[in-house]
């Protein structure tokens, strides 16, 4: 039996067939989301930051903690027309910044 990645596997099929298909093609897409967000944000700030989902014009970051996530604010009107060049990132309108305790659940 020849051995396969399960990337592969799942690559055959254009739309996934159960919940756990579409677990790691949305974790494939977010780490992909993730490595284009910290290309574009200054070199200290994007290993703090993840994009968690983007979805109907709305991208969700996570962040590490509250300054880091006052950082990003910061650099938002420098980062947001790089990302809006990105095929990705064009249709969206807004972007929410989450620390991960926010994410969470826990306050």
């Amino acid at each position: 039996m020849t051995s396969r990645k399960v990337d592969d596997i799942l690559a055959e099929r254009q739309w996934p067939r159960n919940a756990l298909e579409r677990l790691v093609k949305h974790e494939t897409r977010r780490g992909a989301w993730t490595e284009q967000l910290r290309a574009v944000l200054p070199a200290d700030l994007a290993p703090h930051c993840r994009v968690a989902d983007v979805q109907r014009g709305r991208m969700i970051i996570h962040v590490a903690s509250a300054v880091w996530a006052t950082r990003l604010r910061f650099a938002m009107p420098t980062v947001q027309p790089a990302l809006r060049s990105l095929m990705d990132f064009a249709g969206v309108e807004e972007i929410r910044i989450r620390t991960m305790r926010e994410a969470d659940g826990s306050r």
